[in-house]
């Protein structure tokens, strides 16, 4: 009878349990300021905003449904005495209107900071990136990314993807083992083998203080310039500890010159994983100068 309450318990609990589905979308749209207030000249800043956005966006889903939502946020910026741009805020997204669901039931929620701020004359490019940070109905829980460029608040090139379900349970092993993969494909010769370590969204700075790529394209092209400089080349990991989704080597790197003769190299790696085991953020932290070719 105790095995039987037991089983039954066991069946409903997963039963109750949603399944994770990873959707694809990307998104196009525009916004603007709806309220808000300014600052200037107070330091440590030139200029200070802060308010309420609105706006609206088109979705299309890889699974090939498509609709339209509003949006509201609340953002600030500030421009600094160097000249540098920085901006953040949060987001509610009426996902409801795309669902065909009552009114305020299926809200998704993006926490959002800009990688780009760049103003030519009348022109403002901002480069946002974004982490979805849970909802309400369908979309409770809902985590993921976005990045979009937009231009005088409109935008064609959004991406990203929204995780619903319940959280997958990461182990220290997983981790480890995502890692001695991602080292496994430094040692492959092949760009693209290395570049499928990594979401489309991730930031790499490797080395640290570099240019972090823009895209999938652009970190395959990191990968071929790196690759291309040897005849062959590849990392190899010393110790890794694992810390939740975070992954920190000490690793030698061994390759072969143009020229025949061997280079080595060493450095430290801080490596965050998603749930699905891709790189989301790479900081590798070596010096090129330091290579030693015998």
């Amino acid at each position: 009878m105790k095995k039987d309450i037991i089983l039954i318990a066991t069946l409903l609990l997963f039963t109750t349990m949603k399944a994770q589905e990873t959707l694809k979308f990307n998104v196009k749209g525009g916004y603007q300021f709806a309220e808000g207030y300014s600052i200037t000249n107070n330091e440590p800043f030139l200029f200070a905003q802060a308010g309420q956005l609105t706006g609206s966006w088109h979705w299309e889903f890889e699974n090939g449904k498509k609709g339209n939502t509003h949006i509201n946020g609340a953002t600030a910026n500030r421009l600094l005495f160097n000249g540098n741009h920085e901006l953040c805020g949060t987001m509610k997204i009426n996902m409801f209107e795309f669902e065909g669901s009552a009114p305020e039931t299926d809200l998704l929620f993006l926490s959002y900071r800009s990688e780009q701020f760049e103003v030519n004359g009348s022109q403002v490019t901002i480069k946002v990136s974004g982490t979805f940070t849970g909802g309400t109905g369908k979309y409770e829980g809902a985590r993921g990314w976005l990045t979009v460029t937009s231009v005088n608040g409109f935008f064609e090139d959004g991406k990203g993807e929204v995780i619903l379900g319940e959280v997958s349970e990461i182990t220290d092993q997983q981790v480890l083992d995502w890692t001695n993969a991602y080292f496994k494909a430094t040692q492959s010769g092949d760009a693209t083998t290395w570049a499928n370590s990594f979401a489309d969204n991730a930031v790499i700075n490797d080395p640290y203080g570099s240019p972090a790529p823009n895209g999938r394209e652009e970190i395959i092209e990191i990968g071929e310039q790196f690759m291309s400089a040897f005849t062959s080349a590849g990392l190899y990991p010393e110790y890794i500890y694992v810390n939740g989704l975070v992954a920190t080597s000490k690793w030698m790197g061994k390759a072969i010159t143009k020229e025949g003769k061997e280079a080595t190299f060493e450095g430290i790696n801080v490596t965050t994983y998603n749930e699905n085991g891709k790189i989301i953020s790479h900081i590798g932290y070596w010096s090129p100068e330091k290579m030693v070719i015998k």
